[in-house]
Parts: structure tokens; C-alpha cells; sequence
């Protein structure tokens, strides 16, 4: 009897013995895909081919443009007329800029990659990514409002140490002293420039107790606007294993809008609604450059950098932050926002930390357990093997 033929899959490769499978069929099984017939495999190279330099120049462009749009938006404010019934809510601004990236994002991902929703099974990390998402960047408006475009920028840094503390909490990363030093560095100088920006408003001059309770009200909301972009770098990191950058950005963005959507209905009024005109050019900058081609140049990166080297080009933001604030907006520095050197250095000893298993490791080695358990793998390996044995054997 002839041998049984079996049509070897692309991207399987067989010797005797064992199977292995390629990246991509790794990552079929894991969404729950038993063939790469279910989704059409895109040809080109394998995501660590990308240049690390292109996609570190991304994100260093990314950053700068959402510095900014900071400059821009509270540079705005000062022409919104009240005389005239406008106002400038940030919800209302947060929905505009989500309301409208959203579907421009969906429409890319549908154009780009051929796929609208995401698998059932990953619509809880949707969601967390979503609700991330809206929590940052509303928190990150208020926080402009409030505090100024210095603490904005000064307390980003953070991000990146965060990311590293939910990764060790998590058990995506192991911590060593190194590490945890800088966590610790990051911590003091964050909470040195939020205590410091309330009493220097309390003590300065011509500075109301209202004025100064508004800045300490905006320095806790940047503070946990930079917790909230960690989870969102954690979540997204295992989301673009799994499908195209653009889709993950276009599903995260649609959730937080339907979010800031429900905040707008509960907390704003209708005198909120009345949108300033001088908001307008700041809005579609923010819609345009730091919500399309800025998320999705972070998820990009995201998929072949690991998540806290991404988050970690949070530290370009106090340097261009602070000189554009100084420049455009006359912001004065303080000598609490020296706590910014804290940040700083504790994310030089994070990002330099030397530990093998970090974040890319622990998913590798999640997705070769998920597929040794995986029905369909072995299935097709007992098949793969009876090919393997002599004719007659099998008789």
C-alpha cells in the first residue's frame, strides 16, 4: 500500500521524531484557530525582522507629537470666551477625540487587515484595554487642565516603571534589585512632585485655596492616568501576538469611547455641550496625529518590542514638555518638579535591569504550554508521525 499522504501545512516543519510549529501557527492555536486556513496568513517577514531602530524612531516621534498636542490644547484654553456661553469640558472633548478616531481606526483595520472583531475569547482584554484607555486619556486632559503641561509631562515617566511593577505582580516578570530600586526612585519622585505641586500652590502668591486644591485634584488624576497606560501596555503587549496592531488599537479605542460616551451622559450638562471654536484645529491635531497614527505606532512597536522598553519612551516627554511649556506657555519650573530627576533615573535602572525572563519570555513559554495542551496539536501530530513510520509497519 502506498504511504499515506498528508498535506503538510506552511509553516510546519517535520523530522523525525517531533513536530515543531512555526510563530504563526503558535498563534493561530492560541486564538482558538485549528487551522491557518481560518485565517489567511499574511506573507513577509516574521516580526522580529522589523528593524528595532524603526520602530524605536516611531515611537520617539510619538511621543514628542503628544507633547505637542499638550502644548497645544492648553495653550487653547485661554481663548475659550465665556461671555459668549462656551466651555471647555474634558469629557466632552475626550468623546469627540474617541467618538471620531474609533471608526476611523475600525475603517483602517477593516482596509489593512481584513478583520473587524476580535475571537469571544478575548473580549475581556478588549474591554480592560478599552477601559485603560478611557481612564488615561481623560485623566491625562484633566490633569492639563489642572496641573499644567510641566507635572503632565514631568509624571509620564512613571508609565514605564508601572508597567514593570504590574509585570512582577502579574508574574510576566521577575524582580531583582536593580529593578525594584528604580521602582522605588520612580515612586519617590512621582509622589515628591504631586505633594510638591499642592504645597507650592498653597504657599505661592496669588494663588487661591481653590486654585491650589485644583492642582492637587489634577496631580492624583495624572497619577493614575499613568497606571492606567500601563495596564494598557500589558493587555495590548498579549493582544498584538494575537491579531494585527490596528485592529487592537481600533477595538481599544472604540470601547473607551462608549465609555467616555456613558461619563459624558452622567456628568456633564447641557452648557458643557457648547463647544468652544478655538478647540477645534486642537481637536482634529489630537484625533488625527495622536489617537490614529499615535496609537497605532504604539501598538505597532508594541508587537516587536517588549511592552516596558515601549513604556519606556515615556522619558522623552518631561524634557519636551518642559522646554515647550517654558517657551510657549511661560510655565515657570519649580523646585518640587526636581522630582522629575527621581522618575528619570529610576527608569534608567528599570529599562537597564538585566533579567531573562521578562515580559516577551513568559509569553513565549505561556504559548508553548497552551499548545502542548492543545487537542488539535496533537492530533495533528499523531498524524504527522504515522506518516513518518515504514508502510508495511502499519499493517
Amino acid at each position: 500500500m502506498a504511504a499515506l499522504q498528508v498535506e503538510r501545512k506552511p509553516g510546519l516543519v517535520i523530522k523525525p521524531g517531533h513536530v515543531r510549529l512555526a510563530e504563526a501557527d503558535v498563534d493561530l492555536l492560541e486564538a482558538g484557530q485549528t487551522s491557518p486556513a481560518e485565517t489567511p496568513r499574511r506573507e513577509g517577514p516574521l516580526p522580529g525582522a522589523v528593524a528595532v531602530w524603526k520602530c524605536q524612531t516611531a515611537l520617539a516621534v510619538t511621543q514628542a507629537s503628544f507633547v505637542v498636542g499638550s502644548v497645544i490644547l492648553k495653550s487653547s484654553l485661554k481663548y475659550v470666551d465665556e461671555e459668549k456661553g462656551e466651555a471647555f469640558s474634558p469629557i466632552v472633548y475626550a468623546l469627540f477625540r474617541e467618538a471620531c478616531a474609533g471608526p476611523i481606526l475600525l475603517l483602517l483595520s477593516r482596509a489593512m487587515a481584513g478583520r473587524t472583531h476580535p475571537k469571544q475569547s478575548d473580549l475581556w482584554r478588549v474591554g480592560v484595554m478599552g477601559g485603560a484607555m478611557f481612564l488615561s486619556q481623560l485623566l491625562y486632559i484633566l490633569g492639563i487642565e489642572l496641573s499644567g503641561v510641566t507635572v503632565a509631562t514631568c509624571m509620564q515617566p512613571a508609565i514605564p516603571v508601572f508597567t514593570v511593577l504590574l509585570g512582577i505582580a502579574l508574574h510576566m516578570e521577575q524582580g531583582n534589585p536593580r529593578k525594584l530600586a528604580g521602582i522605588g526612585l520612580s515612586v519617590a519622585g512621582a509622589i515628591c512632585m504631586v505633594a510638591g505641586g499642592a504645597a507650592s500652590a498653597t504657599h505661592g502668591h496669588g494663588v487661591t485655596q481653590q486654585e491650589a486644591s485644583n492642582m492637587l485634584l489634577g496631580d492624583v488624576c495624572l497619577l493614575i492616568n499613568t497606571l492606567a497606560m500601563a495596564v494598557y501596555y500589558i493587555v495590548s503587549k498579549q493582544m498584538v501576538q494575537r491579531y494585527p496592531a490596528i485592529c487592537v488599537a481600533a477595538w481599544a479605542y472604540l470601547v473607551a469611547a462608549t465609555c467616555m460616551a456613558l461619563a459624558a451622559a452622567i456628568f456633564t450638562e447641557a452648557a458643557d455641550w457648547h463647544f468652544p471654536r478655538s478647540m477645534v484645529l486642537p481637536l482634529i491635531y489630537w484625533i488625527l496625529v495622536c489617537s490614529v497614527a499615535g496609537y497605532y505606532a504604539v501598538t505597532w512597536a508594541m508587537r516587536h518590542l517588549p511592552a516596558s522598553q515601549v513604556a519606556a519612551f515615556q522619558c522623552l516627554q518631561p524634557f519636551v514638555g518642559t522646554l515647550l511649556a517654558f517657551l510657549v506657555l511661560a510655565e515657570q519650573p519649580t523646585a518640587w518638579d526636581l522630582g522629575a530627576i527621581g522618575i528619570v533615573a529610576g527608569l534608567l535602572l528599570v529599562s537597564t535591569s538585566s533579567d531573562r525572563r521578562d515580559i516577551d519570555t513568559h509569553a513565549v513559554m505561556t504559548r508553548i504550554r497552551r499548545l502542548l495542551s492543545h487537542r488539535n496539536l496533537m492530533l495533528t501530530k499523531s498524524v504527522h508521525m504515522l506518516q513518518l513510520w515504514p508502510a508495511e509497519q502499519r499493517h
